[in-house]
């Protein structure tokens, strides 16, 4: 005669399957915001079907030709890779906002780095 904690609680309901995994070779690029040490790419994969498939995601670096979009790959899951997006957002007009800003602030941090080198440099001379 043991206590049942599930048996008339909904939180033991089984939770809805995950949405699919959006393919990187099915998408179609909607938007990209380019800045000096970063990029915002908002992208729709036609397999995933949460947030209609949009994503937002902010990658690293200032060539965007890296990303493999000549080949048609896009993979918009984090990795250990270089061409791994740093972060994603909501699909909103307020995730875009934020990953605008992050752009932007990467190139800040990268210009500022680049910098410092330069007056170390000048310094040991």
């Amino acid at each position: 005669m043991g206590l049942s904690f599930a048996r008339n609680c909904q939180c033991a309901a089984v939770a809805e399957a995950p949405a699919p995994n959006p393919s990187p070779s099915r998408w179609t690029l909607l938007a990209v915001y380019s800045y000096s040490h970063a990029h915002v790419l908002v992208v729709r994969y036609h397999d995933a079907t949460n947030f209609e498939g949009v994503k937002v995601m902010v990658y690293r670096g200032a060539f965007i030709g890296r990303l493999n979009l000549e080949c048609g790959l896009l993979d918009p899951h984090f990795s250990e890779e270089d061409e791994s997006p740093i972060a994603r957002f909501r699909p909103t007009e307020e995730g875009i906002a934020l990953a605008r800003e992050l752009a932007d602030k990467l190139s800040i941090a990268a210009r500022q780095a680049a910098v410092e080198v330069l007056v170390v440099a000048d310094v040991a001379k």
